[in-house]
């Protein structure tokens, strides 16, 4: 899978050096970059609507000062952090994993090794981007039910059929029916089983569970 043309590599640390052979490289396979001295420059030049990955230097976060990716988190973030770092030791590899560094890679590295893993984390960047926005998506569909087809999909999806749907609103059997199918409509869900997993998807059994 090839990265969007619009795909960002950022470059963060205080290594002129580095980054010159990171943006070389990179830019020699059609990547774009973006170089920044430290996270506040990188927190500045973040272009959340553009896909993208961040190789970080580990001297700007270290083993035991997490303050780069509290603040990446702070900001709501997430854009893939492949970690850079020499002599690295496997603490402190275990560390920045636990913390959401998505790879590690020790200098001097192996320039395919490199390429590899920012290709992989701009996947994962557009897998993560993928999937907020079927769930906006999902929500934006539920926001058009009204007040009483969110009831009856509530019942729905806790498997009752519509004739206890209609005892337990006090409707009736063919009232239910319609707003059943509204709800379908509304939803685009095919199958009773697409519902299940959009409003699972969702959170809304969970909602519906917490409201009793």
């Amino acid at each position: 899978m090839h990265p969007p043309p619009t795909s960002i590599v950022y470059i963060v640390g205080a290594d002129p050096a580095l980054h010159d052979v990171l943006r070389g490289l990179l830019e020699s396979v059609g990547l774009r970059t973006l170089a920044c001295a430290d996270v506040e420059a990188f927190v500045a030049a973040y272009q959340p609507d553009q896909p993208g990955c961040l190789l970080l230097d580990a001297r700007v976060s270290e083993p035991n000062d997490p303050g780069a990716q509290q603040r990446l988190r702070k900001e709501e973030i997430d854009a893939p952090v492949i970690m850079i770092a020499e002599h690295a030791s496997v603490a402190m590899v275990v560390t920045a994993l636990r913390r959401g560094v998505l790879d590690f890679i020790e200098k001097p590295f192996n320039d395919q090794i490199l390429l590899d893993g920012v290709h992989h984390a701009l996947t994962v960047d557009a897998t993560r981007r993928r999937a907020r926005a079927q769930h906006q998506e999902l929500l934006r569909r539920f926001d058009t039910l009204t007040a009483r087809e969110q009831d009856v999909l509530r019942w729905v999806v806790a498997g009752l059929p519509n004739r206890e749907i209609a005892e337990t609103l006090n409707l009736s059997r063919k009232t239910v029916e319609i707003h059943r199918a509204r709800v379908m409509r509304k939803m685009e869900a095919e199958t009773l089983s697409q519902l299940i997993q959009m409003t699972v998807a969702i959170g809304i059994l969970k909602l519906y569970d917490s409201d009793g």
